[in-house]
């Protein structure tokens, strides 16, 4: 059987004949009437391209034999404009000039066949065109039909594999049509999700706000901007709120728009996320404790030095005092030795006195420091002599080194904020620079300044060692990224210098190396001024 044997009730051919010109319409007529038409032949002539638009809007149609050179028509784009309004309609192009081009053009327009006007021994020859022209059309659709089906069973794999959610919206939020997903993820059945409105799948607490997003992507008041992943709460079935991630695409679907949903389940990338923070917690305590356990042993180490000078003058003084005690009581003591013991008695309490004093001004500056590092109060600090302080709790660490370290500070720079912040980021710089930046064999030099520039507060710290190769200057600041692994390094130092910096002082860090030259932190920090 062939393909217009297949038509309704197997009826006649049917043919739409679209040409202005009544001496070629009838020549093709005539012809036509001489053929064998098993079934019949149902045609229809109509001489404007609008008449055989509006006459295959209403009327089903085996091939058209379409003129090229109508009035109200474009030349090949009339096939497009056949093709727009029956598209499984096979085409013949009628035409007056025998032209090679314009055939294979018209062929890759979407036309099956080309007639030359007049071209034809008999009707039986023009039967047979239309017969292949429709046949070939029919294949091709069949064949499209099936790479369609093909393509479209293809989606539905895909769709129904992808592990989550999807979801089209149309106007006013109403879902229609949803994957297993979503069913496995809410916890209803397909059937009740579709018609459901997706403000429905959100918690409470976030239903406006969800209700506008979809409102204003709908209305296409939002932008591609708002189309991004963004987090949110779902509800599922059971009432049981869960943590989602959701994606958003807007879409024109038959003239309006509909939306399509990509929503992720992140519960368990949640409680990750949650170990991880606090799994980082606790390093960052530990890395704070090792900090106050440095700062502990250069308390020891300095305030040996006074504590010991004073020892050594007591120590002398006693000595003194009990060859006086004898000299009094053989009855053999001269003024000579009464002034000498007064002059080293005098000395020596000058000794102990300065040393003590000295250890005491150790003792509290490292005790406010430790509390800084220990402690989120705010309060007024000049940063010059605190800063001091730190510098020699690092002191005994710097002495174990052949390297040095430069300080200057703008006088009378006094801040508001907290103190123990810069205590931290000092430290680790230093530390991290006596760690990473050196050669064990070659003395380093390292720096520190900080000063005042209008409403901020700058401080940069360098040092002219090994320096860092370039892909690793943007991983610096990355938790647990370190060079020294199994070494000493745990990879936290400029990590939480990197977190002190911009988020508990609100402001900007950058650094630069240039390896063999040297690596130079920066910081930019608002200008907080404290009382004096």
């Amino acid at each position: 059987m062939t393909a217009f044997e297949t038509t309704a009730d197997n009826g006649p051919m049917r043919l739409l004949l679209v040409e202005d010109s009544k001496f070629d319409a009838r020549l093709i007529e005539t012809f036509l009437s001489m053929a064998d038409f098993p079934r019949g032949l149902d045609m229809s002539h109509v001489v404007r391209l609008s008449e055989a638009r509006a006459h295959l809007a209403e009327h089903s149609v085996d091939c058209v034999l379409l003129d090229l050179g109508l009035p109200d028509g474009e030349g090949l784009a009339n096939i497009a404009a056949i093709t727009e309004v029956a598209p499984e309609t096979a085409i013949i192009v009628l035409t007056g000039l025998k032209n090679d081009t314009i055939a294979t053009t018209a062929l890759q327009q979407g036309a099956q066949d080309y007639i030359v006007k007049g071209d034809y021994e008999d009707g039986d020859a023009l039967l047979r065109t239309i017969r292949y022209a429709i046949e070939r059309r029919s294949k091709e659709v069949k064949e499209s039909q099936a790479v369609r089906r093909a393509s479209e069973d293809l989606v539905r794999s895909i769709v129904a594999a992808v592990p989550d959610g999807l979801v089209t919206v149309r106007d006013g939020g109403v879902i229609e049509t949803v994957n297993p997903a979503m069913v496995r993820m809410f916890g209803y059945e397909a059937s009740e999700l579709v018609g459901m409105n997706i403000v429905d799948l959100s918690a409470e607490h976030r239903r406006s706000t969800v209700r506008n997003l979809i409102d204003g992507m709908l209305a296409g008041t939002l932008g591609d901007s708002d189309r991004g992943d963004r987090e949110g709460v779902g509800l599922r079935k059971s009432g049981e709120e869960f943590p989602l991630e959701v994606s958003i695409g807007r879409m024109l679907s038959d003239g309006e728009p509909m939306l399509v949903c990509a929503i992720r389940d992140i519960t368990e990338r949640k409680r990750a996320e949650e170990s991880l923070e606090a799994a980082r917690e606790q390093l960052l305590v530990s890395e704070k404790l090792a900090s106050l356990g440095g700062l502990v042993a250069g308390v020891a180490h300095e305030i040996n030095t006074p504590i010991g000078i004073g020892v050594t003058a007591a120590s002398h003084l006693q000595e003194q005092t009990t060859d006086l005690q004898e000299a009094m009581l053989a009855g053999g003591l001269r003024r000579s030795q009464l002034d000498a013991y007064l002059k080293t008695a005098t000395d020596s309490a000058g000794i102990l006195l300065s040393n003590l004093r000295r250890a005491a001004e150790l003792i509290q500056g490292f005790k406010q420091v430790a509390v800084d590092q220990s402690s989120d109060e705010l309060r007024s600090f000049e940063v010059r002599p605190y800063l001091e302080d730190v510098l020699l709790s690092l002191a005994p660490n710097l002495r174990k080194t052949p390297h040095t370290l430069d300080f200057e500070c703008e006088e009378g720079l006094i801040l508001s904020g907290h103190p123990g912040n810069w205590s931290q980021i000092v430290t680790n710089l230093v530390m991290n620079a006596l760690l990473h930046a050196f050669d064990d064999d070659r003395p380093g030099r390292m720096s520190l300044s900080v000063a005042r520039n209008g409403d901020r507060v700058l401080m940069t710290f360098a040092d002219d060692g090994r320096g860092i190769p370039a892909d690793q200057v943007k991983q610096i600041f990355d938790p647990f990224f370190t060079t020294r692994r199994g070494q000493g390094g745990s990879g936290l130092g400029l990590h939480i210098v990197y977190n002190l910096a911009t988020q508990a002082m609100d402001g900007r860090v950058s650094c630069e190396s240039t390896p063999g030259q040297g690596t130079r932190f920066a910081f930019d920090f608002p200008y907080v001024p404290g009382a004096p």
